[in-house]
């Protein structure tokens, strides 16, 4: 047996653990590792049946769709992207899995071919974000800020849904005297908080009125890919128009090492990139470590509209939901990877392994540097200078800044259809952001229920536009028009993780 310390990557905490490979390194299992001081030894459901993510079928490497030899792929993945313009190139990595010194080499690999399209998946944020504000959507803050706070708002965030470890901070800081509000469109079922301040999905411009609330606070709300941009204006409005700090956690682990070492490349949102190879102005895309039709929200949609490039290139240890790309690269399971990461928190992680094949592959293609000088320049530009790695500092910190953001003003979904109308809101977990669907229901309220004529065993059917699913449902405490799931549906939002639909029973 061998037992290998590693990391989570599930969120952007970073939990520490051990994963321990049978000695055919076949099978694996999960211990909890008491040292570390992101998590002190404790793991979420995802954390405990990580083992299970790396028995997944592994990419093959493969040209055409004929399987090749690593660096026959290579060599055609470097003549294919020789073929194109730069403005018809894109480049997307969800930094999930990524390691610091593979963005390093993974922006340089882009900048080989001249290409500007490049997202880590935020990018759309940067253009409502003021400059002097960046630093709050860039870098996080200690978790001790959150266990010493006094007076805790939780924005439209459910911490055991969410992010099960934050959970265990804020319980914490309850315990040392902090007085935990909620502001959500429904309680959360497990009662973390001491107040709870409901919103109604049409009436979120109302919170307004509640500014006072937000006095000497600590908001901890998300950002990820489909947050709508007006609510992250409107935290940011609270946090300047109040004595507040605002802590924003991020479902991809190296969220953070991304925003830092892609600040000074050139940024293109995400959906911009995806609306461009639609209408057939990108035509060729690299993915790296990125499973986009599992990541993202209407999966199907995302796949056909990539089935539309001349060349995807697919660079992954594991199979994806694509199966139409032309170029496939095998890179190491993220525990094997030799690289750090920086965590919301800001400290810097060092992976625990020992293979380099994920960065040689891009460097074969690009620059042909090597591990140590483009390890260094990561270091560099994450300003750690000649500093020792060490889990135990917060290595990248923030400084707290004055800056103004006009008061926000939330635009309004339109309605429209046959059906009843609910709102389907998305509470995003590691399963869903990892392409899992870990509960295979949504769930409403007791009055909903009776509305649709629903009975025990009966599906719901959910639609918006031409986008339908098919599902069971559990009751819950919500309000009457609310849909809730932790699984990713069919269904993609129109506006963040709320968005109208269409609700009936499904015959």
């Amino acid at each position: 047996m061998k037992t290998n310390s590693s990391i989570c990557h599930g969120c952007s905490i970073g939990c520490g653990l051990y994963l321990v490979e049978s000695e055919e390194g076949e099978k694996r299992k999960v211990l909890h590792r008491t040292t570390s001081p992101m998590n002190e030894g404790k793991l979420c459901r995802f954390g405990t049946d990580l083992h299970t993510y790396y028995e997944r079928e592994t990419m093959i490497n493969s040209v055409d769709g004929k399987e090749v030899k690593q660096d026959e792929a290579i060599k055609a993945a470097k003549e294919s992207l020789k073929g194109m313009k730069p403005e018809e190139l894109a480049f997307i990595a969800l930094p999930g899995t990524i390691t610091n010194e593979e963005i390093v080499s993974f922006l340089s690999l882009a900048a080989e071919f001249g290409c500007e399209n490049v997202s880590f998946g935020f990018e759309r944020f940067f253009g409502v974000v003021p400059e002097e504000a960046a630093y709050i959507i860039e870098k996080g803050l200690p978790f001790s800020e959150v266990d010493g706070a006094s007076k805790i708002i939780l924005f439209f965030l459910d911490p055991f849904v969410h992010y099960p470890l934050l959970a265990r901070r804020i319980l914490k800081a309850k315990k040392n005297g902090a007085k935990v509000i909620e502001v959500s469109f429904a309680k959360n079922e497990r009662g973390i908080a001491d107040e709870t301040v409901l919103v109604v999905p049409t009436e979120v411009e109302r919170i307004k009125e509640k500014k006072e609330l937000f006095e000497d606070s600590l908001i901890i709300g998300e950002l990820t890919p489909y947050t709508n941009p007006q609510l992250l204006s409107f935290m940011l409005w609270l946090n300047a128009s109040t004595a507040s700090r605002l802590f924003l956690l991020k479902p991809f682990l190296n969220s953070t090492g991304a925003f830092l070492l892609g600040k000074d490349s050139g940024r293109k949102d995400l959906f911009e990139i995806l609306e461009g190879v639609e209408k057939g102005e990108i035509k060729a895309l690299y993915l790296l470590e990125t499973d986009l039709a599992g990541a993202m929200l209407g999966g199907e949609g995302v796949a056909e509209t990539t089935s539309k490039l001349d060349l995807l290139i697919e660079q992954n240890a594991f199979r994806t939901h694509f199966d139409t790309a032309g170029i496939t690269i095998c890179s190491e399971p993220f525990f094997m990877k030799k690289g750090t990461v920086v965590n919301v928190e800001g400290r810097v992680l060092e992976i625990g392994g020992e293979s380099e094949k994920g960065l040689q592959i891009m460097e074969s293609i690009g620059k042909g540097r090597k591990y140590e000088e483009v390890h260094e320049e990561a270091k560099k530009r994450l300003g750690l200078g000649d500093s020792e790695i060490n889990e135990f500092e917060i290595a990248v910190k923030r400084e707290e800044r004055k800056f103004e953001v006009a008061e926000p003003k939330i635009e309004k979904e339109e309605g429209g259809g046959a059906g009843e109308e609910y709102f389907l809101w998305y509470k995003t977990n590691p399963f869903f952001w990892n392409g899992i669907r870990a509960k295979n229901f949504v769930e409403i309220s007791p009055v909903a229920m009776k509305e649709l004529g629903l009975f025990r065993g009966d599906e719901v059917e959910i639609a918006q536009g031409e986008q339908k699913e098919r599902i069971g449902f559990k009751i819950s405490d919500l309000p009457q028009n609310l849909v809730l799931s932790e699984a990713k549906l069919a269904i993609k939002p129109l506006q963040g993780l709320l968005t109208r639909v269409e609700t009936r029973r499904a015959e």
